[in-house]
């Protein structure tokens, strides 16, 4: 682990977020140029917002909100208050620093999320489990008790992309100010009847 202390940028403007590229151990969703492009551009395209954290010139870990893609469920939200946590990535090296946990923690605190409710899809496939050497089933449990700290609840849905895999979860964050109708709309989109299936764990 290097001794260095990570400089946070808490809700990263773009120009900010273009001179410090990604650690190259950054590559879960994306190789690290290419995840650094992606989420620079939706910071320009004021879609979505990057907290991150920055050391030796390099972004070392960040977390990334965006608005629902347009084939999500999410995405049927007309007021533009259903966001979702789309990443949280933390180079191997800069481990052990509580480093996830303090940028959203300060995100969060900035009280941008309080009217919004915040989704989080645990997805299998984003796990880290060859670096980490934990199960899926142990890596989620890891994200879960993460994401509890700041509000998180577990909801059941019958999205198939979660509910076809016991190893994956869904997650929201329901802010304090989120509109009664805005709650209500989430309740109604995570069951549509698009799978037959419902599974708890």
């Amino acid at each position: 682990m290097t001794t260095a202390e990570p400089e946070l940028c808490v809700i990263c403007p773009a120009d900010e977020l273009a001179v410090h590229p990604f650690h190259v151990d950054l590559n879960i969703f994306r190789p690290p140029e290419r995840q650094h492009e992606a989420l620079l551009e939706l910071v320009k395209s004021e879609r979505g917002l990057v907290s991150a954290a920055f050391a030796t010139e390099q972004t070392v870990a960040y977390v990334a909100f965006q608005l629902p893609d347009s084939f999500e469920y999410w995405s049927k939200d007309p007021s533009g208050k259903i966001w979702e946590l789309g990443a949280v990535e933390v180079a191997p090296a800069w481990r052990g620093r509580g480093l996830a946990g303090r940028l959203l923690q300060q995100t969060f605190a900035s009280g941008f999320f309080d009217d919004k409710v915040v989704i989080a899809q645990l997805l299998s496939w984003h796990y880290d489990t060859e670096r980490t050497g934990l199960s899926a089933f142990a890596y989620r449990e890891l994200l879960i008790k993460l994401y509890q700290k700041f509000g998180f609840q577990i909801w059941r849905t019958d999205d198939p992309d979660i509910a076809g895999h016991i190893e994956n979860a869904l997650m929201a964050r329901i802010g304090p100010e989120a509109p009664a109708e805005t709650v209500r709309r989430f309740h109604r989109l995570r069951h549509q009847g698009r799978a037959p299936w419902d599974i708890s764990f």
